[in-house]
């Protein structure tokens, strides 16, 4: 079986990682034509082609592709590998990265897990659920804080705690002046939702789907926020979770009449990641305070 170059693989990873040569190159502080130099090294020992290149840029080939999911594996265990042999184990240092479906859960997890281990430097990046599971998957987030998480065997799940999902509306409409709102009086009104892929509007549409409702009409917006504004400007009623609110005298926020929609807001992680200690730390955290949170 044919051997392979380490420094040829690690500039093929940071290529397609960086999505360019030049940027690459930076990244690994080495001139772009010695860089390419090795690319072309490794597709030529191993007799494939691993980026379509063309005056707009570079494209991973399908073999390209299969060869970074391997890579970004791959070097995950390396820097797994550094930050346990460098002492992380005791938490004096490395680092962890967390991803979110929002601030509001992750936060005061952050928090907390700072002032009980100083140490790690900790990134924070916000996405919508699927792309946070897909992030995990790929190893590039060490942990996510995300509602609705489906079972699979991969991940380890440690529930954090449950809010109820509410009505938003303009505090001028009609609907408004109510204590409650139903789901029928929802589907009736143009609404404004998440992108597919949000969790929120995965349990709404299960909500209404389960009522044998379909709305009339529905705006779909990419962030929680331009669904607050959009609302606030009263193109739509929307819906978000109550932890996710922020008090604005532009909106009203109502509990559903006749029916519980819940975000479960859990603290995941891949399985085979919990060897590491600032990840089992950071679980430890999300335990304690989910022992304390009060119920919904």
């Amino acid at each position: 079986m044919k051997s392979i170059n380490t420094a040829h693989l690690r500039a093929f990873h940071a290529v397609a990682t960086e999505g360019g040569f030049t940027k690459a190159a930076r990244l690994l502080h080495v001139t772009q034509p010695t860089l390419s130099q090795e690319v072309k090294a490794l597709e030529d020992a191993h007799g494939v082609l691993l980026f379509d290149r063309s005056r707009r840029g570079v494209a991973l080939t399908e073999v390209g592709q299969a060869l970074f999911a391997v890579t970004r594996r791959l070097f995950a265990a390396e820097q797994e590998a550094l930050e346990l042999l460098a002492g992380v184990r005791h938490l004096e240092g490395g680092s962890l990265a967390v991803g979110a479906d929002g601030p509001f859960h992750a936060v005061p997890l952050l928090a907390a897990f700072a002032r009980q281990h100083p140490g790690p430097t900790v990134t924070l990046s916000v996405g919508n659920s699927q792309v946070l599971l897909q992030g995990l998957l790929d190893t590039k987030i060490d942990v996510a804080v995300l509602g609705g998480v489906p079972g699979d065997p991969r991940l380890t799940i440690v529930p954090f705690r449950r809010d109820p999902v509410k009505a938003l509306l303009p505090r001028g409409h009609r609907l408004a002046r109510r204590r409650t709102v139903t789901l029928p009086e929802m589907a009736a009104e143009r609404l404004v939702m998440r992108e597919s892929g949000s969790m929120t509007r995965t349990l709404v549409e299960q909500a209404f789907a389960d009522a044998g409702l379909t709305p009339a009409s529905t705006l779909e917006i990419e962030s929680r926020e331009a669904v607050v504004e959009a609302v606030a400007a009263g193109l739509g009623l929307g819906f978000i979770s109550a932890a996710e609110f922020t008090p604005d005298p532009r909106l009203v926020l109502l509990p559903l009449d006749g029916v519980r929609v819940e975000m479960e807001e859990s603290v995941v992680c891949l399985r085979e990641r919990r060897r590491l200690a600032v990840v089992r730390a950071f679980l430890e955290v999300a335990r304690e305070l989910a022992a304390t949170s009060p119920a919904p």
